[in-house]
């Protein structure tokens, strides 16, 4: 993905991304969620 630094509006389009499932089995794209609905995105700042 490229480096992006703007900040998305409430209702704003995301850019399309894929992240690696928590268990290592599979590989989820935006893309991919979308096809099955609507879906709303949580950004979480902390540590684990």
């Amino acid at each position: 993905m490229r480096n992006r630094t703007e900040t998305l509006e409430i209702g704003s389009r995301a850019p399309d991304f894929s992240l690696e499932a928590a268990n290592r089995e599979g590989i989820f794209t935006l893309a991919g969620l979308l096809q099955q609905g609507t879906l709303i995105l949580e950004f979480l700042r902390g540590t684990w």
